[in-house]
């Protein structure tokens, strides 16, 4: 325990004593959360003060952030300051917008296909639908979408971690889905610099677009359904 007493530190940036890379502040009684910046904290030290020491020492060590203030011989630790700009990666971008290739083939599809035609054989009915060019380009982009979101996500990562962003959000997670990985990243990433959201509501934006095409098409199916049962001899 340590003793009331014993003077603490003053309030300021210090090295994170639970181990973390960016610098926690020290209000003077007690720790912040870690990766944010409190409404009463002083200006983020920039690399080169925090390159040099404290001037000043505590009285005596304080042994833990879960007890009362800094350790001594605490020395800021370096960090930058990221704007909204440094956070957006061109990688991000393209996996944001890439889901809108996939639309022009669904437009495409000749819905047609899916209903045989009187006296058609089954396996000749199912040929046409799968040989329809609009559905093998939905079937194709859609592929594609899927097979360069995981590169994307890959050097997205790693450009936020060249960028200074402790930790981003893990690439793997686009196995999920491309707006798996891009919730995730823009949270993390919002955690991290209190930036980064634009892609999060470009990639809103892209989903409801992507709805509205869905919906126009399972219309024109819908359509062509009831123009086939009204034609289907009784």
């Amino acid at each position: 325990m340590t003793d009331a007493s014993t003077p603490l530190p003053p309030a300021g940036w210090y090295r994170d004593p639970a181990g973390g890379a960016a610098p926690r502040w020290w209000n003077g009684t007690e720790w912040a959360p870690a990766n944010t910046v409190p409404a009463d904290a002083t200006p983020l030290p920039s690399p080169a003060a925090s390159a040099t020491p404290a001037a000043t020492t505590p009285a005596a060590t304080i042994p833990s952030a879960a007890t009362v203030g800094p350790a001594t011989n605490y020395t800021p630790a370096p960090t930058r300051e990221l704007s909204d700009a440094a956070t957006s990666t061109w990688q991000i971008w393209v996996l944001v917008l890439l889901p809108l290739i996939v639309i022009p083939g669904q437009f495409a599809i000749d819905v047609s296909t899916w209903f045989p035609v009187a006296g058609e054989d089954p396996f000749a009915a199912q040929l046409r639908q799968y040989s329809d060019p609009g559905y093998l380009l939905t079937l194709a982009t859609g592929w594609l979408v899927y097979g360069l979101s995981i590169p994307l996500a890959i050097f997205d990562r790693r450009a936020l971690s060249s960028r200074g962003v402790d930790r981003p959000f893990h690439w793997a997670f686009v196995f999920l889905g491309a707006i798996v990985y891009v919730i995730g990243r823009s949270v993390v990433v919002r955690r991290r610099t209190g930036q980064g959201l634009g892609p999060l509501w470009a990639a809103i934006a892209v989903q409801l677009i992507a709805l509205l095409a869905g919906v126009i098409l399972m219309v024109s199916v819908f359509s062509e359904m009831t123009n086939f049962i009204s034609n289907v001899p009784y």
